[in-house]
């Protein structure tokens, strides 16, 4: 047994009235080839069947701990109950209609290691309801975040990094897994694992799917995000910070957005960029100015304008020179053309 074999890896399994799927959720943690793990699970007050069968799999084995919440407090809520509760110097959380491969933990806890980060993230498999993989899905770079989470559902940190981030916001309720994220890129180091160590189940009953769905989820989404953005950009802008979130708003909800406004906020956009840069997450500028260059070519593309087209690939291939690729330069020659 080496030393990684020894450490004690926290599981936290929030749930929900999860009663169809949690069972295949919890024997994935618990036939793990990382056997030294301790899987919290938090009933927030299920009304199914669900408290009935957590127990039964607490009863055979020892690792479980269950914490019933005495009244529902969402899932921010209960992943900081579930992690102020872990002893492991090592942390992940799942969901209790997803599962992992069984050795997630295992690779997962090596990379952190190897890589000497503190946050280790891993592409992911999604499934149907019944079980069946529909489809990889291979993760965008780390330097997307700014745009959107792509964490995913599968990673694994130590434990500081919970406690320098002071827990998930409990305000931010359907986003408080990509509001972690961004706060951890101030404290934290990234590392992606390019294997499929995850399956993460489509259906109609998850929250992500609720989000597109449910008009009150919908609205709170929106507002969350709106705030969450406004106070990551100002942590990189010393004026004009809403300009930026609201580019950030803009490019992850898909809505359109003149490019006539790209231009009379590049300032903005540019200094963002170069302030993003310094951070240690952020160490290829060419990267990064790649993640920039392919959103300011989105935005062109999806608002498209005959008449003043080629002037906005020439501010882009202007801007962007030393960013561009292939597939890029053609885009932007392509769209140059029309009239």
């Amino acid at each position: 047994m080496n030393d990684l074999d020894r450490e004690l890896v926290s599981i936290v399994l929030p749930v929900y009235n999860g009663e169809k799927y949690i069972s295949l959720s919890i024997e994935s943690c618990l036939k793990q080839t990382h056997k030294n793990i301790e899987l919290i699970i938090v009933n927030d007050c299920s009304t199914d069947g669900t408290l009935s069968i957590i127990n039964k799999y607490a009863q055979r084995d020892d690792r479980i701990k269950i914490i019933n919440n005495v009244e529902n407090r969402k899932l921010p809520t209960s992943l900081n109950i579930g992690h102020n509760e872990a002893t492991g110097k090592f942390i992940t959380w799942t969901s209790d209609d997803n599962f992992y491969e069984l050795n997630a933990v295992e690779k997962l806890l090596k990379a952190l290691a190897e890589n000497k980060a503190d946050i280790v993230y891993s592409d992911i498999y999604l499934i149907n309801e019944f079980d069946d993989r529909v489809k990889e899905v291979r993760l965008l770079a780390f330097e997307n975040i700014v745009f959107g989470n792509v964490i995913g559902s599968c990673f694994l940190y130590k434990k500081e990094v919970f406690e320098k981030n002071k827990g998930y916001n409990e305000e931010f309720f359907l986003i408080e897994d990509y509001d972690f994220w961004l706060r951890a890129v101030l404290h934290s180091k990234y590392f992606k694992l390019n294997q499929f160590l995850y399956n993460y189940r489509i259906h109609e009953d998850s929250l992500t799917n609720q989000i597109s769905t449910v008009s009150g989820k919908q609205i709170l989404w929106q507002k969350n995000i709106r705030k969450m953005y406004l106070e990551f950009s100002e942590i990189f802008l010393d004026d004009n910070f809403e300009a930026f979130s609201q580019l950030q708003i803009k490019i992850l909800s898909c809505q359109k957005l003149k490019f006539d406004w790209i231009i009379q906020n590049y300032s903005t956009i540019k200094t963002f960029q170069k302030n993003i840069s310094k951070n240690k997450n952020f160490p290829n500028k060419k990267t990064t100015g790649k993640v920039f260059l392919n959103q300011m070519i989105l935005i062109m593309t999806r608002n498209f304008d005959s008449k003043k087209c080629w002037f906005y690939c020439f501010f882009i291939f202007k801007r962007y020179f030393y960013y561009l690729d292939k597939n890029s330069t053609k885009t932007l020659i392509k769209y140059s053309f029309f009239k």
